[in-house]
């Protein structure tokens, strides 16, 4: 078996090492002379990158009569060695997270680059994903009940920059429409998967779930990709998926017990926190749109009080006045029964 070197080649080398390779497969005369001169670099360098390609298994050797470097015998295309324990464990994790996502495309992609990588890997390295499993596990959580649809076929039309024309069904009009869109981004977010594409039909960037995509061809029309166009700046202001023409400076209490909670986590990009003496919590936030923190807030009940703006405190007070005419005629629960 041949020797793997302790160091993997990046950079400058890896390019060297590739075309010394594409080199000696010509059959032209091949010296370390010739080589430093292409390359321009020293013998010194050339000499140890022929070395290196030895260790890895390359069968090269300096023929005399031809006074040139060549193959013994065919050979294919470098393989990846020095890869370390962990740098390949981290493929599994990464397969496992795109599987618990729904991106079975992806993740099937990955599982076979996987076993191509495994075919290079000494036995000294080797991970195996039953072994993984055991110690790492992803739960995807709420999201779409099938695997996301079309996501490999996207991919490919954002980079050949190709118009999609598609069918789309929009959940908050309850309606289908066709409309063609220049896909520019996919986004996984809380499981589900998400286009972020300009919109001929709306004449702006919009998001669309993946799985409400009815059905979808790539044209053969090519577009130009607004180079002003930033993902982190269109994102970022959003709370959630959710976006809004409008921001709004939002401004949340919560009571010391949920206080707790609130302070571990980061919720938005333009978040400030502010602790009360009396251990609640105010949280400032600069949002665009209101429907995913005012969903957010509700799902904390009467540990979460919107303090401002007034149209996000108003709708709070609206659903909880028709959650409390819900459950008007349900009596009280002597909690400590039934804990």
């Amino acid at each position: 078996m041949p020797r793997v070197p302790r160091s993997s080649p990046s950079g400058p080398q890896l390019w060297r090492l590739q075309k010394l390779l594409e080199w000696l497969r010509t059959g032209r005369r091949l010296t370390q002379a010739l080589a430093a001169e292409a390359f321009e670099v020293s013998s010194r360098t050339i000499a140890s990158d022929l070395e290196y390609l030895r260790q890895i298994g390359v069968p090269l050797t300096f023929d005399r009569r031809k006074r040139s470097y060549v193959l013994t015998e065919p050979f294919g295309n470098l393989p990846i060695l020095s890869l370390t324990r962990t740098e390949f464990a981290a493929f599994l994790v990464a397969r496992h997270a795109l599987d618990a996502l729904g991106d079975t495309a992806h993740a099937d992609l990955l599982e076979r680059v996987m076993e191509r990588l495994s075919d290079h890997l000494p036995e000294t390295i080797r991970v195996e994903p039953e072994t993984l499993s055991r110690t790492i596990r992803f739960e995807r959580g709420p999201g779409p009940a099938t695997p996301l649809p079309y996501l490999e076929a996207l991919s490919e039309a954002i980079a050949s920059q190709r118009v999609v024309r598609m069918r789309y069904y929009s959940n908050s009009r309850g309606q289908e429409t066709e409309r063609d869109v220049e896909p520019y981004h996919l986004l996984s977010y809380q499981g589900r998967g998400y286009l972020i594409a300009y919109c001929r039909l709306r004449q702006a960037m919009r998001d669309f779930r993946v799985d409400r995509i009815q059905a979808f061809e790539i044209r053969n029309e090519v577009f130009v990709r607004d180079a002003t166009f930033d993902l982190d700046a269109y994102l970022g202001p959003a709370f959630g998926m959710h976006r809004g023409e409008r921001r709004y400076a939002v401004h949340i209490r919560f009571s010391p017990y949920q206080a707790r909670w609130i302070r571990e986590e980061r919720w938005h990009e333009s978040q400030m926190m502010f602790m009360r003496p009396d251990g609640s919590l105010d949280l400032h936030m600069e949002v665009a749109g209101l429907a995913d923190v005012a969903r957010w807030v509700l799902s904390y009940g009467g540990e979460a009080e919107v303090i401002s703006p007034p149209e996000l405190r108003h709708r709070i007070a609206r659903e909880a006045r028709r959650m409390a005419a819900l459950y008007a005629g349900v009596g009280t629960l002597d909690e400590s029964r039934h804990p």
